[in-house]
């Protein structure tokens, strides 16, 4: 599979943010938790504990956390 397919299909495909209580604050506030860094970073949701920060956001997303 091509690396543009494999980004379309988990775009598409479902989140670890779907349902979860912290979601409009963390697209407001830039953060993320670590179940969303590592689905960002392997592409598979493991539920690990929800705490968002600005920290895991600047991980993830290191070229637009300022």
């Amino acid at each position: 599979m091509k690396a543009k397919d494999e980004i379309t299909a988990a775009l598409l495909g479902p989140a670890p943010c779907d349902g979860c209580h912290h979601r409009f604050e963390c697209g407001s506030e830039k953060l993320a938790c670590q179940v969303f860094q590592r689905w960002a970073n392997t592409g598979r949701h493991q539920e690990l504990r929800r705490e968002p920060t600005h920290k895991i956001y600047r991980m993830v997303f290191p070229a637009v956390a300022n």
